[in-house]
């Protein structure tokens, strides 16, 4: 059979996805993470379904591990070519196989078919999905582990007719199962149980024998039993009567200890009132006079609230000390700051008119003639040092260099002669040297006073209008401070005359009371007051009450005040030793009982020996029937693996073949060392001793299983050829084997369809 297309609708993260198979060799390359084994799932899914399972576990779940990442319809269609028809199956899945569909169309006449039903893998393959999964589907995680078991299985039901009722593995687990119910290592089978049974029996049988003999010593035992009673029923009734004679007096003693109970409180609570009242034992106040003190007690709080907000005010304070600082005991008339200002301006007249003479008398000489000046002196320099350094060399020309030096700074001196003429004659006729002289010396004294003063206040001044300035404006400000500095004192003092008043007032009324060992504000001492006038109150109603209560139980039980005090009865511990008397009554009596019943029993067992001998004869019997069945189910199931090996080593040989075969054809090289034993276990024999394919590198291991799973292909599928998937099953293989692998599906693509996954470019 053959796949031809298939279109996914969503399974896993492929949505909407289409893909023609033809004949032979079907190579996918996709990167890893594409979807290639989802459509490798999903080919299994369309002949198989998906199974149902409870683990959360995604690699054991595939229903759950392939649900659609992105939602929608979970499922798809192939189409494959069977005996020269061609169908489509169609299958999508739910949270369950209950709520899975599948339809099957025969594309030749365009309608539902049932041909084939959704149990199709079975039919057409003859495999269930695991056998199927087994052998022509090829997921590289099942190339990573032992398939002997699973094969071995498989090929035994192919053997023996996978449509056949009867298989060596059910028959043989049977027998098994039957023998395990028989007898086992656990010591729970029939014959174990029909062995242990009879030791019953027969110790029962020896027990009653000499159990007979005890029965005379039991009745000796119930006699001392009922004299044991009778004594403590004697010592019983000694305690009741000393519980009856007590018990008037226990009321008596009851009475006085409820009466010195209600006694106690009424004597805790006139205490309690003594300790409150001795608060106020130099004066008696109310609660609306303490009501008073305490809206005066808040007066007093806000007043110094009010005094603390006045006194932080930071700025007013912290510029009226750093001007006070900042002038210090010096007094400052307006006549002296007039001065100052007059002489400044002065200063600053007479030096802008200095500036001025002096900007017109550093007039610069040309300066063409400057630089002219300075390129002659510099060549005459260079001259005279070409001519010393050549003299010793070349007479002539070294004198030629000395004599044009000599020219060149001659014309140097000259230029910078007459540019100095220019300037002594560009300075102004009018120009007055005494009058000049006359302003610096008058400039320096106004300089000398203006810094004597001003360095009084601002040091490193240059900017003497404006240090001026600056003073000026403290001054002005130092005034204004002064002024809010005097009317804050007064509102203090206004606030704290008030302040002494008020607290003077509230300490008076307050030492009218005894605060002695509390250490409290004065409000908490207001608030303990008027707690204590409250507390007062209900103290007297409560002793009032308890006051009552001692009245009435005196009147109502007639209670003498001066009664003697009853000596104290401990009627717990009578009443205890009552009951313990009572418990030995009924643990003698049980005893006595006990006795009786063995009595019985004994009488009892007697009569029954002879049942039990019959008994102990009919488990022999049936435990000699047991062991001969025993016996026959260990020859059955002997004869059974002996049979089945027999059967199974017939497709030994073919397994074997097709092994060798493509083992030759992806190695080029003869295994005559094989060895398959009828478990399907692969072992190669060198150096003369077998050697395990675990032995092997993981490479060639999965050579050798992908081998043993086409040999296995070979002998399952005789007539139908299957399409064989394989999911990038040389990962573990190196450039050499892989060349190889490659060489072996282009064969193995002549007679099978193969589905080929795979991520790399050297792998396909």
């Amino acid at each position: 059979m053959k796949l031809v297309k298939c279109h996914i609708e969503n399974f896993g993260k492929l949505t909407n996805f289409d893909f023609n198979f033809t004949a032979g060799l079907n190579c996918i390359k996709e990167s890893n993470g594409w979807g290639k084994s989802t459509l490798a799932t999903f080919i299994k899914a369309m002949f198989y379904g998906l199974p149902t399972t409870t683990k959360k576990d995604l690699a054991a779940n595939e229903r759950k591990k392939y649900s659609p990442w992105q939602g929608g319809n979970y499922g798809g269609n192939l189409v494959f070519a069977i005996n020269q028809k061609q169908y489509k199956i169609e299958r999508f899945f739910g949270k369950n196989k209950a709520e899975d569909t599948f339809v099957l169309i025969d594309l030749s006449t365009g309608k539902q078919t049932k041909a084939f039903t959704e149990d199709i893998g079975l039919e057409i393959f003859g495999l269930d999905a695991d056998a199927f999964e087994r052998s022509s589907y090829i997921p590289q995680k099942l190339l990573d582990s032992n398939l002997n078991e699973s094969l071995a299985q498989k090929l035994n039901q192919i053997i023996q007719g996978t449509t056949d009722n009867y298989h060596y593995e059910d028959a043989y687990n049977a027998l098994d199962q039957k023998r395990a119910s028989l007898s086992n290592n656990k010591k729970t089978g029939q014959i174990q149980n029909l062995a242990s049974d009879i030791e019953d029996v027969v110790t029962k049988i020896r027990d009653l024998e000499t159990s007979g003999q005890s029965v005379e010593i039991l009745q000796q035992q119930v006699i001392a039993k009922d004299l044991e009673i009778n004594a403590l029923l004697q010592e019983q009734n000694q305690v009741k009567q000393q519980i009856n004679t007590y018990a008037q007096l226990q009321q008596k003693q009851a009475n006085q200890e409820l009466f010195a109970e209600l006694n106690a409180k009424v004597i805790a609570t006139k205490n309690e009132i003594q300790v409150k009242q001795a608060v106020f034992e130099r004066y008696q106040t109310t609660a609306a006079e303490i009501g008073t003190y305490v809206t005066l007690e808040k007066t007093i709080a806000a007043t110094v609230n009010a005094m603390n907000i006045k006194a932080d005010r930071d700025y007013v304070a912290q510029r009226y000390q750093t001007l006070s600082h900042y002038f210090g005991d010096k007094v400052l008339t307006t006549e002296t700051t007039d001065a100052v200002y007059h002489d400044i301006l002065r200063y600053n007249a007479l030096k802008t008119q200095s500036d001025n003479v002096v900007k017109q008398c550093t007039v610069s000489g040309n300066h063409r003639q400057r630089w002219l000046s300075f390129v002659l002196a510099l060549f005459a320099l260079l001259s005279i040092l070409g001519g010393v350094l050549l003299l010793p060399v070349q007479l002539v020309g070294a004198v030629f260099l000395l004599v044009l030096g000599g020219v060149a700074l001659l014309g140097a001196g000259f230029v910078y002669l007459i540019n100095l003429i220019n300037v002594k004659t560009s300075m102004p006729q009018h120009f007055d040297l005494e009058q000049l002289s006359e302003r610096q010396t008058e400039m320096k004294q106004l300089k000398e006073r203006i810094n004597t003063f001003l360095e009084q206040y601002e040091s490193g001044v240059t900017d003497y209008l404006t240090a001026y300035q600056n003073l000026m404006a403290n001054i002005r400000e130092y005034a204004q401070i002064k002024v809010q500095m005097a009317h804050q004192n007064d509102e203090l003092n206004e606030l704290s005359q008030k302040l002494t008043i008020e607290q003077k007032q509230l300490e008076k009324y307050l030492a009218r009371f005894n605060f002695t060992n509390l250490t409290l504000n004065n409000a908490e001492k207001l608030t303990f007051l008027k707690q204590t006038l409250l507390d007062l109150e209900q103290l007297s109603v409560r002793l009032a009450t308890e006051t009552q209560t001692l009245e009435q139980f005196k009147t109502k039980k007639h209670f003498d005040v001066n009664e003697s005090v009853v000596t104290r009865v401990d009627i717990n511990e009578l009443q205890q030793n009552e009951k313990k008397i009572q418990d030995r009554i009924d643990q003698k009596r049980d005893e006595k009982s006990q006795l009786i019943a063995q009595i019985n029993k004994i009488q009892d067992d007697l009569a029954a020996l002879n049942d039990l001998e019959y008994e102990k004869v009919n488990l022999q019997n049936n435990l000699n029937n047991l062991t001969d069945t025993l016996q026959a189910v260990k020859a059955a199931m002997k004869y059974l693996k002996a049979a089945n090996e027999s059967l199974a080593t017939k497709f030994l040989a073919p397994m074997k073949n097709g092994l060798d075969k493509y083992l030759t054809l992806i190695t080029e090289c003869e295994f005559a060392n094989l060895n398959l034993d009828t478990d399907f276990n692969i072992t190669f024999e060198e150096y003369g001793k077998l050697r395990e394919v675990d032995y092997y590198s993981k490479g060639y291991q999965n050579l050798i299983n992908l081998c043993l799973r086409f040999a296995l292909i070979d002998v399952l599928y005789g007539q139908e050829k299957p399409f064989i998937v394989l999911d990038d099953p040389f990962v573990n293989l190196d450039d050499d084997k892989i060349a190889k692998a490659k060489e072996f599906l282009q064969k193995l693509s002549e007679n099978y369809q193969l589905i080929y996954f795979s991520c790399h470019e050297s792998r396909c």
